[in-house]
């Protein structure tokens, strides 16, 4: 299925491993109305270490910084800087967010300084083993409204398997694995977590309603360093601790999942135009994401 359309540059590659289907364009509108149910999904599930813990859809923390502010916030108040960007990601028709996983195979932090998440590309097969972050998977989300279908979630583990999720539009979501196409009525909190657009600003709602520890520590340059996409932007760097949504995939149920992974520390860099450009975290034991913000439009 050819790539949604992004506002940087059209034409540039996938920067996720594992193409789509091809067989998906000619099969999409009919499965829409179909619940094509696939057994023996061979993507392997994530390996996630103690902090992690099923999320129950009743859980609704009370949110420690408001949520009433506009754009034009002042980047000083750092609650309502990251409540800016949140909005500025939800009201924009198109973007393009890469992403990496990291299942705690590093080892833990000692108090000396970690690796950075998401610099270079993965270690390679015969990589040696303690000597940097250990990559469970890359990930890519693509929102262009109107476009069919308007949000493509990508997933690919380290091991090459893929996952493919979809919203066609007006809360048509789908999802496909190894093989089958399944239409997910009625959608899990997991599958709307994972398959809508929503997705694009989660993380930023999730320091927003989790970080009581949310602080402005200056303004730098922070690089943009997936393969295909580097770029350099002036931003202004938020850090603290938080409780993240990591979602992830069961084979053997074949549904969606999510996990909290709390005391996660992280590092957020909001541009000088409120957009969010980076946002990277993790927990003591490893366990976290880094998330890199390409285009909006």
């Amino acid at each position: 299925m050819p790539s949604m359309p992004h506002s940087s540059d059209p034409d540039e590659p996938s920067p996720v491993p594992g193409g789509r289907p091809n067989w998906l364009v000619s099969t999409l509108v009919v499965l829409v109305c179909l619940a094509v149910v696939a057994s023996g999904w061979g993507v392997a599930r994530l390996t996630v270490g103690g902090s992690l813990r099923p999320l129950g859809a009743a859980e609704a923390p009370a949110s420690p910084h408001p949520r009433d502010v506009s754009a034009g916030a002042d980047p000083e108040d750092a609650g309502a800087y990251v409540e800016a960007a949140a909005e500025l990601v939800e009201g924009s028709p198109a973007f393009h967010i890469t992403f990496r996983v990291y299942d705690g195979g590093s080892a833990p932090r000692d108090g000396g300084e970690a690796p950075v998440p998401g610099a270079g590309d993965p270690p390679a097969d015969d990589a040696p083993t303690g000597t940097g972050p250990y990559t469970a998977g890359l990930g890519e989300a693509v929102y262009a409204s109107g476009a069919e279908p308007e949000f493509d979630h990508t997933f690919t583990t380290e091991g090459g398997r893929s996952v493919y999720r979809y919203d066609m539009g007006g809360g048509q979501l789908m999802m496909t694995a190894d093989r089958g196409l399944e239409l997910l009525d009625p959608p899990s909190t997991a599958d709307r977590y994972l398959c809508s657009p929503g997705f694009g600003a989660a993380k930023l709602r999730e320091v927003l309603d989790t970080s009581t520890d949310l602080a402005l520590t200056g303004l730098e340059e922070v690089r943009l360093e997936r393969p295909g996409l580097r770029s350099t932007h002036s931003a202004y760097r938020y850090t603290g601790t938080f409780t993240a949504v990591l979602g992830g995939y069961d084979p053997e149920a074949g549904s969606n999942t999510l996990t909290t992974v709390e005391d996660a520390e992280f590092e957020l860099w909001i541009d000088e135009g409120g957009y969010p450009r980076r946002l990277d975290y993790r927990a003591a034991d490893g366990v976290g994401e880094s998330y890199e913000y390409h285009s909006f439009s």
